[in-house]
């Protein structure tokens, strides 16, 4: 009885948390990926102008196939494939900082996605600065392999579903109290629930923000002051991890601990 109460309660803490959390939110592929369009009279317009990117791509007008995308990003259209295409677009246009946060965008979206991969990649190798993109250890990334390989939306998803089949099993377990098969069975599903949850927790309140310097050079500075000295300088597509802000400046810190303030208008944020 006392394994069968820890259980529930614990199962009601994370089953209440979940439903909650799941309501938050190579050579590149030259084409522009067509996305559905739903024959709708009210989802015409974003039909059109999902057209008119792709028509503004396939011209080679990148400027136009820009704008589009991001209006259709705007209006709340599934990000995934759209961010592709947008970061597509901005790699071909020669904004290649813009390129590589839109692709990193996507693969937040579709994480197992080999063509968003391949594209990350291939943008990462055109960057002047060999400074390594902060990324998750391989240790790590296989150790937790369903918090980097699912995205937000699949974990909350998955939370929701494993509430349900925890909460189902819990009440059967009170009309069959010697089943120790239904006992291993909740334990297990508490535990894979935690892990979960605990993802989603990690996804929405750890995620360490990443810089992506946009122009083709910036200064990095010692203090968050123009006139202060100049400690290097950084290119375009190179990636950093933020860890600070202040007023429009940005102190960023690089694989080897070295550290310096930059103006944040130089930049694109994402997530980590």
């Amino acid at each position: 009885m006392i394994l069968s109460r820890s259980l529930l309660v614990a199962g009601m803490a994370l089953g209440v948390m979940a439903p909650v959390w799941a309501q938050t939110e190579a050579v590149v592929q030259s084409e522009p990926v067509m996305l559905a369009t739903v024959s709708d009279p009210a989802s015409r317009e974003p039909g059109e102008i999902l057209l008119a990117a792709n028509g503004a791509y396939e011209k080679g007008d990148f400027d136009s196939a820009i704008a589009n995308y991001r209006e259709l990003l705007d209006r709340g259209l599934p990000a995934g494939r759209l961010r592709f295409n947008l970061g597509n677009s901005y790699l071909r246009n020669g904004e290649l900082g813009r390129a590589i946060a839109e692709f990193r965008r996507a693969r937040g979206a579709l994480p197992r996605d080999e063509d968003i991969q391949a594209n990350l990649a291939f943008a990462r190798d055109s960057t002047r600065d060999a400074i390594a993109p902060p990324e998750p250890s391989p240790v790590l990334s296989t150790v937790l392999f369903w918090h980097y390989r699912l995205s937000y939306t699949e974990l909350a998803k998955l939370a929701v579903v494993l509430s349900v089949v925890f909460w189902a099993l819990a009440i059967v377990r009170l009309f069959r109290r010697d089943s120790e098969v239904l006992s291993w069975m909740l334990i297990s599903l508490l535990v894979v629930l935690a892990g979960t949850v605990g993802s989603l927790a990690g996804h929405r309140f750890f995620s360490q923000p990443i810089a992506i310097i946009v122009p083709q050079e910036i200064e990095v500075f010692t203090a968050p002051d123009t006139e202060s000295v100049v400690r290097f300088k950084l290119h375009a597509g190179t990636e950093l991890r933020i860890k600070e802000e202040r007023e429009g400046w940005l102190r960023i810190v690089l694989p080897d601990n070295q550290q310096g303030w930059m103006e944040a208008v130089w930049a694109v944020t994402v997530d980590g």
